[in-house]
């Protein structure tokens, strides 16, 4: 069932430290596909693979155009682009204007990926300082998914989960460590419930 699933954890500022310490926490043995959103600057190039893949048993991959999702892989949003999911279970790019003025947007990717995956979608908004991800949530949740959110009080920056908690009933506001918690149980069940 882990090729049905997928969870996505969008961050911003302060997002990386979050993200590493969820990786970190992740079990040996977990395997659900991740796509990591994260705002970068445009115009660099990102170390953010790099830096993720020595944190993680995961095989880090850089989101390219038609690159499939398979379970043991975690994806990473290239700067300066969009990531949408198609239909096919396939991860594509786009060039469309900023949303939330950022490009990836994290709305963009869950909006897209709600309508593929429905309920067997887990949608992570981490540390950020912008309202990116609440719109997204709102799809997530209308389709059967689940949204949760990292603690304001552990997050470096509180309003991204915050904006996020206050569009949806969220199915958790969690530590780091709780995260990777529940993701572990997800990784070990049959089902996404």
């Amino acid at each position: 069932m882990r090729d049905q699933q997928l969870v996505i954890v969008g961050a911003s500022s302060g997002g990386l430290d979050a993200v590493l310490a969820l990786l970190a926490a992740l079990s040996p043995d977990y395997s659900v596909p991740l796509l990591v959103v994260l705002h970068q600057r445009a115009n660099r190039e990102s170390g953010v693979p790099a830096m993720l893949a020595r944190n993680t048993h995961l095989q880090v991959l850089e989101v390219e155009d038609k690159l499939s999702i398979n379970a043991g892989h975690l994806y990473v949003a290239p700067p300066n682009y969009h990531v949408l999911i198609e239909k096919e279970k396939l991860l594509s790019l786009s060039i469309e204007p900023p949303v939330n003025y950022c490009r990836p947007s994290i709305d963009v990717t869950l909006e897209s990926a709600a309508f593929v995956y429905r309920e067997w979608l887990v949608a992570c908004v981490l540390s950020g300082a912008n309202q990116d991800g609440a719109e997204g949530a709102r799809e997530v949740k209308r389709r059967g998914g689940r949204v949760y959110v990292q603690d304001a009080a552990e997050a470096q920056v509180g309003t991204m989960p915050q904006a996020v908690a206050a569009a949806v009933s969220v199915d958790g506001v969690l530590s780091m460590g709780g995260m990777a918690e529940m993701l572990n149980r997800m990784n070990r069940s049959e089902c996404a419930t």
